[in-house]
């Protein structure tokens, strides 16, 4: 859920034109009567809207802060927006634009063939919402 959380979250970005320094990740508990939960953030080392790169940090933070309790809501975010179209290129992240080309891609061919037309493998599966909520109008029943 994560993933395609961080998924929709970097395809407005993009859309929009930016890229975020910051990474935050906030889940909320399962029992109501006990409430748990936590919210952080984590600066990354350079900006981006590219869903792994985010993924990872994203992860990263749910690892470290999560009890291993029922969640009930997860929500992610990126904060500290810059264009995308001014970054610091790396001698070593010889991939950077290979990838955001792809991803823009992707998010062409889900504008105009909807959201379910390419899904990751991980939407396959059980835990996967990808696919139901395309169905939906803003993720609710039409």
């Amino acid at each position: 859920m994560l993933l395609e959380l961080t998924e929709l979250v970097c395809q407005r970005c993009r859309a929009l034109g930016f890229m975020g320094h910051v990474v935050s990740v906030g889940c909320m508990g399962a029992d109501y009567d006990r409430p748990t939960g936590f919210s952080r953030q984590m600066k990354m080392e350079d900006p981006s809207n590219i869903t792994m790169q985010v993924y990872r940090w994203a992860s990263k933070l749910l690892a470290e802060h999560w009890d291993g309790k029922p969640i009930r809501r997860v929500g992610i975010s990126v904060t500290q927006l810059t264009p995308d179209n001014e970054y610091q290129m790396s001698l070593f992240d010889t991939g950077r634009e290979r990838q955001m080309a792809l991803e823009r891609t992707t998010d062409a061919l889900k504008n105009k063939y909807g959201n379910s037309i390419v899904v990751r493998a991980v939407s396959m599966t059980a835990a996967g919402q990808a696919l139901d909520r395309s169905a939906k109008i803003g993720g609710h029943y039409k």
